[in-house]
Formats: C-alpha cells, sequence, structure tokens
C-alpha cells in the first residue's frame, strides 16, 4: 500500500465506524528489557530472556479504571566519579548475580603556569563489580596497557569479569590474545591466529578473522589455548553492521542484503547460516544502538526507552521506558538484562556517567495515579522528557505516560497505528503535533479539544495574553485546537535598495524587480527546483488549497509562473561556504537578491541586517496575489488534546505549563519566538543588547547590535503576518511528481499545472 493513500484509508474506517463517542485509554505499567552497545559490533549478552510482553504493551488499552498495572521502579545509580574525573565506560556485562563494568580512567597532569603546552594525560583501566542489586561493590587492581611496540585493540570484558584484548606487534606484525583478571593479579599473553573480531564469553574467547575469501573462526579457552579453528561461510560475515557471538555459541548477524533491506540471520559456531530474516523498517540501522537479547531477539534504545523484537516478527514492543522510570537522559550507551524485572545500563548525565540498576514492582493501592497517555510519531527531545519527568514527580493526580508510534513496515505505519488505537477507543489524551498527523480529519470527527475555550476557563492564563495573529493563524474554523508554546516565520529578504521598503509582492511586482536586476545577479541562490517548490508552498500553499472546504485551484498565472521560476533552478543546489563564493558575501556584494530566512529570535535578523546583507532589509516573502508570502510555522513542541476521554482535566494540567510565563522566560531552551507577549516583548528588548559575529569574505566580522527601529520593524512585520504554514506531504509530493514533466519539456506550465488540480482535487475528495 502506497503512504499516500494512507490517510485516506484511516479518514475512511473514521467516517465509517463514526468517531464522535470515541472514549480515551492508554498504556498501564511498563516493562523492561535491555541490551549491550558495543561499537560496531557486539558481544555474549549473559541473560538471553526478556523483561517484557508487559501488561498494557503497545496496543493494549487501559481503562479509567484499570490502574493496578502501574509500575515503581526501584534503582541504585552508582557514579564513577569517584574513580576519577574522566572515566569512559567500555564495556558492560551481567552474570549471574553480578555486574561488571570495563572503565578507562583519565588523568590529566597539572597545567603549567604559563600555560607553555599542553597537560599531558595519564590512563589505566579498572573493572568495577557490584552485585545487582548495588551492594558488594569492588574495582579492580589497574590496568596498564602496552604503551609502546605495538597497539591494542578489540578490548573485551568477559563474562567473569576478566578483560582481553587484541596486541599488534610493530616489531614481527604478529598478533597476542592478552587477557587481565585484575581481581585475581593474573596477566597472560598468547600467539592468535591473526588479527581480527573478538568476542569473550564467560570462559571461552572467539576471533573471527579475514583473509583474503576465506573467513576462519577461531576457539581459545580460558587459558587462552586455541581448541579449534573452522572455516565460516555465508556472505554475512563480509558485509555486516553488528555481530554477537551469543550464549548459545551461535552469531547474530545484524545487516543489509543485497536486495538493501535490512536483516538479521543466524550463523552456527562453525559458520554456517541456519536463518534468514527480514527486519521492519523501525530497526535503527546504522546507529549503533542495536543489542542481541539470546538467539532469537534483538534490542535496541533510542531516548525514549528500549525496544525487543522477536526476530521473524513485525512489531517490537517497548521494554523499559525512561519517562515511566523517571530517568531524565537521552539513552543508554549500554544496557543488559540482569533477570525478568530488572536492568542495568550506562548513561550520561550532565557530562558525568553512571551506572543505572533498575528493579520493576507492581504499584500498590495509595502509590497509583490517573494515567495521562502522550502520543508521539517520533522521539522526544530533551525538554519535553525533562518536563514529562518533572510533573510525574511532582503531581499527585496524574501521570504522564509516553506512548511512541513507530513506523515497523509500509503495512504498519505509525499513523495506521494510532489511527487504529482511535477506533478501539484508545485515542492518547495528549498527541505531539507532527505533519503526518491528519489534523484536518480529527477535527472534522470532533475528536479534538477546544484549547481555546480551556484557556477562557483558566484562572492563570487566557488567550488575551497570547500573540493574537498567531492565535488567530492557528484557528480552525474559529476554533483554537493547538497549544503552541513557541512558533518561527519563514519569509524571503533582501536589501531595501533592490526591491524598496516592502512587505510583500504579487507576482506582477516581483517580475518587474527581476527585470531589473544586473546581468549576473542571481535571484535566489543555492536553491534547487524541488527546495523551491516545497518552500513556496509551505509559505502560499493556502493561496491554492482550502482544507475547509476542500477546494483546490492551481489553475491560475501566479502557481504557473512559480513552476516556471523552480524550471530555472538547478535540479541540485550547488553550497557555497568560504572564499569568494561565500554564502554570507553573496548578499553583500549583489551576487544573489533574495535570501530565506526563519525568525526564531529577533537577534537573529542581526545577522542579514549588519552581517551578510549589510544594510536595511525588506520582508518581501513569496511573490503571491495576496501579498502575504510569509508565514507562520509552529516551532519545537505543541500538543493536541483529545476531547473523547474523561483526563482531559489532567491533560491540561501538563499543557498548560508551557503556555505559563515561567517556563517561557526561563526554561524554553528549543528556541523559537514565544507565544506568550509579555515573554515576546521581552525577547524582542534582547536584541538591542546581542552580541555576534558573521562569517563574511572568508574572515568573522561583530556584528552590531540590532536598532530600536531595526527592532521596531521587525516586530511590526511578524505581528502582521497571518499564514499558517501548509504542510500537508501528500499534495507537496503530487507538485512535485507533476512539475517533473514540465521541467522535462513535456508539457506546458499550465497544462502541468492542470494534472495538479485534477490529481489534488481528488485527493481531497477521498479525505
Amino acid at each position: 500500500m502506497k503512504r499516500k493513500y494512507f490517510v485516506w484509508m484511516i479518514s475512511a474506517l473514521l467516517l465509517l465506524l463514526g468517531m464522535a463517542a470515541c472514549a480515551t485509554g492508554g498504556d498501564e505499567g511498563v516493562g523492561q528489557n535491555q541490551n549491550r552497545g558495543q561499537k560496531q559490533k557486539g558481544k555474549q549478552n549473559q541473560t538471553g530472556g526478556t523483561i517484557g510482553n508487559r501488561e498494557g504493551s503497545k496496543g493494549e488499552a487501559e481503562t479509567s479504571e484499570d490502574i493496578s498495572q502501574q509500575y515503581i521502579y526501584s534503582r541504585e545509580v552508582i557514579d564513577f566519579a569517584e574513580y576519577g574525573s574522566g572515566v569512559v565506560i567500555h564495556d558492560l556485562v551481567c552474570a549471574d548475580d553480578r555486574i561488571f563494568v570495563l572503565m578507562e580512567v583519565r588523568e590529566w597532569g597539572a597545567e603549567p603556569e604559563d600555560n607553555s603546552q599542553k597537560q599531558e594525560s595519564t590512563s589505566y583501566y579498572r573493572v568495577f563489580s557490584c552485585m545487582s542489586d548495588g551492594s558488594a561493590k569492588t574495582v579492580s587492581k589497574e590496568i596498564n596497557l602496552p604503551e609502546s611496540g605495538g597497539y591494542i585493540s578489540e578490548l573485551q570484558l568477559s563474562g567473569n569479569g576478566c578483560v582481553a584484548g587484541l596486541f599488534y606487534s610493530e616489531a614481527d606484525d604478529s598478533v597476542s590474545l592478552l587477557l587481565w583478571d585484575a581481581f585475581q593479579d593474573v596477566r597472560w599473553e598468547k600467539t592468535a591466529a591473526s588479527g581480527g573480531e573478538l568476542f569473550a564469553g564467560t570462559d571461552q574467547f572467539v576471533l573471527f578473522t579475514k583473509s583474503g575469501k576465506d573467513r576462519m573462526i577461531h576457539f581459545y579457552n580460558g587459558q587462552g589455548e586455541l581448541t579449534e579453528s573452522v572455516k565460516a561461510e555465508g556472505e554475512g560475515f563480509d558485509n555486516f553492521e553488528y555481530c554477537f557471538f551469543t550464549q548459545e555459541n551461535k552469531f547474530l548477524v545484524i545487516r543489509t542484503d543485497r536486495e538493501g533491506s535490512a536483516c538479521a540471520e543466524i550463523y552456527t559456531g562453525d559458520g554456517r547460516l541456519e536463518s534468514h530474516r527480514k527486519l521492519p523498517d523501525c530497526v535503527p540501522m546504522g546507529q549503533k544502538r542495536i543489542f542481541p537479547a539470546g538467539n532469537e531477539a534483538i534490542l535496541w534504545c533510542d531516548s525514549t526507552g528500549v525496544y525487543r523484537l522477536d526476530l521473524g516478527e513485525n512489531t517490537p514492543a517497548e521494554i523499559f521506558s525512561f519517562v515511566d522510570a523517571d530517568l531524565d537522559t537521552d539513552g543508554f550507551q549500554l544496557v543488559q538484562q540482569i533477570d525478568e524485572v530488572s536492568i542495568a545500563g550506562i548513561f550520561d548525565t550532565s557530562g558525568t556517567v553512571k551506572l543505572g540498576l533498575f528493579a520493576r514492582t507492581q504499584g500498590v493501592e495509595g502509590t497509583l495515579r490517573q494515567s495521562v497517555v502522550l502520543g508521539t510519531m517520533g522521539e522526544l527531545d530533551a525538554d519535553l522528557r525533562s518536563q514529562i519527568i518533572s510533573f510525574n514527580r511532582q503531581n499527585t493526580g496524574y501521570r504522564i505516560m509516553v506512548k511512541q508510534y513507530i513506523t515497523y513496515d509500509e503495512e504498519q505505519n505509525a499513523l495506521v497505528q494510532l489511527n487504529a488505537d482511535i477506533l478501539s477507543g484508545n485515542m492518547p489524551d495528549i498527541l505531539l503535533m507532527d505533519q503526518e498527523l491528519p489534523l484536518q480529519s480529527y477535527i472534522a470527527k470532533g475528536l479534538l479539544a477546544d484549547v481555546g475555550k480551556l484557556l477562557e476557563e483558566d484562572k492563570e492564563l487566557d488567550s488575551g495574553q497570547f500573540v493574537t495573529n498567531v492565535m488567530d493563524a492557528f484557528r480552525v474554523n474559529g476554533t483554537l485546537y493547538y497549544a503552541t508554546p513557541a512558533f518561527c516565520v519563514d519569509t524571503l529578504v533582501a536589501k531595501q535598495s533592490k526591491v524598496g521598503k516592502r512587505t510583500g509582492w504579487n507576482t506582477a511586482e516581483f517580475l518587474a524587480v527581476r527585470a531589473a536586476l544586473p546581468q549576473g545577479m542571481e535571484v535566489l541562490s543555492e536553491t534547487s527546483k524541488e527546495d523551491y517548490l516545497r518552500d513556496y508552498m509551505r509559505v502560499c500553499g493556502r493561496e491554492y488549497v482550502d482544507m475547509n472546504a476542500g477546494k483546490a485551484n492551481f489553475q491560475s498565472e501566479d502557481f504557473a509562473e512559480a513552476l516556471r521560476f523552480a524550471a530555472g533552478l538547478p535540479d541540485y543546489a550547488e553550497r557555497f561556504d568560504s572564499g569568494e563564493n561565500s554564502y554570507d558575501s553573496r548578499y553583500i556584494e549583489d551576487r544573489a537578491l533574495l535570501q530565506p530566512v526563519t525568525i526564531r529570535r529577533i537577534s537573529d535578523l542581526a545577522q542579514q541586517i549588519n552581517g551578510c546583507i549589510g544594510e536595511e532589509i525588506s520582508y518581501v516573502g513569496y511573490p503571491t496575489e495576496s501579498r502575504e508570502g510569509s508565514c507562520i510555522r509552529v516551532y519545537g513542541n505543541a500538543f493536541v488534546l483529545s476531547g473523547q476521554g474523561d483526563r482531559l482535566d489532567g491533560a491540561w494540567e501538563f499543557v498548560r505549563y508551557f503556555l505559563t510565563a515561567d517556563y517561557q522566560r526561563k526554561e524554553m531552551y528549543t528556541g523559537g519566538l514565544p507565544i506568550r507577549k509579555d515573554i515576546f516583548e521581552e525577547k524582542a528588548k534582547e536584541a538591542a543588547d546581542y552580541e555576534g559575529y558573521c562569517f563574511v569574505n572568508d574572515e568573522w566580522i561583530a556584528l552590531a547590535p540590532m536598532t530600536q527601529p531595526q527592532i521596531d520593524r521587525a516586530v511590526d512585520f511578524i505581528m502582521g503576518v497571518h499564514n499558517p504554514a501548509f504542510e500537508d506531504e501528500v499534495i507537496i509530493r503530487i507538485i512535485l511528481e507533476e512539475a517533473e514533466s514540465f521541467f522535462q519539456g513535456q508539457k506546458s506550465a499550465e497544462a502541468a499545472a492542470g494534472v495538479i488540480q485534477n490529481r489534488v482535487q481528488l485527493y481531497l475528495n477521498e479525505k
């Protein structure tokens, strides 16, 4: 099924079943699983089970009465800072009830008083160990690697706390297998067959080597004695992204096959292919965050949590959520399962590496709160995750739980999953806004709450406190459905001396300015045909598409002229960055006229006015009949709320904080123009004190702060923009596909516009 028909299919289902009476629900409880990260390959996972298949897992609904499945996490966090100021963790192993961590301690010498030379550093390794509950902590003696005569690679930690590595000698090109048991003060060195990939188990070592077309697997016992060598078969050993040696003495290979599909392959210990399984699209290939879970499953983690996929299946299960565990981190660097309810994970907070030991228990009466489910089509950013965790720690009545919708494959698209939840009465209480969401359809079906009404009823907040034109731009048929903490404005700017003092132009005025340009001056630099049509539609799309009325109007001279202008741009945009072709110097030297600008802060405009353009600018925007060639766009996180469930109060209690002065003044780190008038005005004034630099003519120049007239003009321009961004990807793809016939000379601009008109209108009719 093609992607562009997903929205049509779901809309038809919504219409068929009738959504007005849908009740909301969501996930309850948190399961856990874990994984081990290991550069581009992995090693043995000492525990092959899963903390997963949890009650209330993805697709399983929670009712407002059933909150008994919430889980509580105990945790022990071990900070490695006490072992040195520069600790780097290389490996994590769980064996039986014991945790082993291989850490490198980097120590810097004293900095010379005259700063005449760099500080010298030394490093050594230690193995940290503790029980699975964090008790019985101990640290091994120092392990010092050879500092001369060669180099060490493939440093691995075994299941009994020993460290193994390969030493490549510079003297005779030999390779040695080295082992340190720093707890027992034992070290040995044995000759290795060759250099290659080393895997460490509990009581053996496996070395995978390549020589020409030969692929060999060598097995060594715990004393470093070679016990067997076998020839490996199968092309998977040639181009894998990950390779793990499991506790079942098999190889789990993750790679891209000849058809370009991600796959997982199981090879026996002697290198014979046992099974080949295609992996769904959601598996994060190339991100170095895939880990083994026994022979028949893999784990991966993102900024939301940890997921498990049984090989041969298309649907992963979330088995550990950072939010549910109140852990404010971007993800585990290394993770491993301890038992069915416990995990160990290495993570970083504020530059400090830590070991977290987490155990899950079911919540008991008196500790449970109403669950408010936040649905997202992507990962959470750090700011939103921190706000959720802060809310969960402080609020006594509600708890935010995150449900991430993932694209498993074409048939299990994230949007299909979300709409299936809506159809079954399990719509998330909060949805993080995303371009994929068919919000117009949700509004038409009466699924979304009236945020404007919530603002009016809020004792602290009301719509009069917010930037009026922005709030109006986000209304649909007079109703505000979106809670938008920050926004930005997309436009085109140019020198006033070239285009006059204006804030918009129509096609005729644009053509007149173009005709008067000096020979060789570009109109728009570093922009391809596709770039321009995408940007043009984002800003001007509502001139041609009325989503509320379901009408398209592409058979106009303005749109035909947009196609003609795009045809003169390159297929691929050339990028300039230095010297005489410096991007910035193109404008100050009148080699290019229009510069695309996204205004996220008023002070950003100092880069144009006092930097790369070098004089007063006009916010001309894209040429369009209404002269409204600039648009307002959501910046950062924004939310819509379900109007169907019984937890609207809890959803609003969370979302409203993003609209408060405290958040917008102190905590809105993601940037963007604040939606509150008072904070917007405060931030605008800061532009008068802004100090920055701009790269012009191959050198950095200091920027003068914006003057008050410049600030006032920028504010007036922003307050005068009423056009919301147009972001329907299906329509944009139709335009790009059909414009190609004009670019290739097969149709006139008018004929191509006619085909676009017909296809878009058909799409709108289907919606």
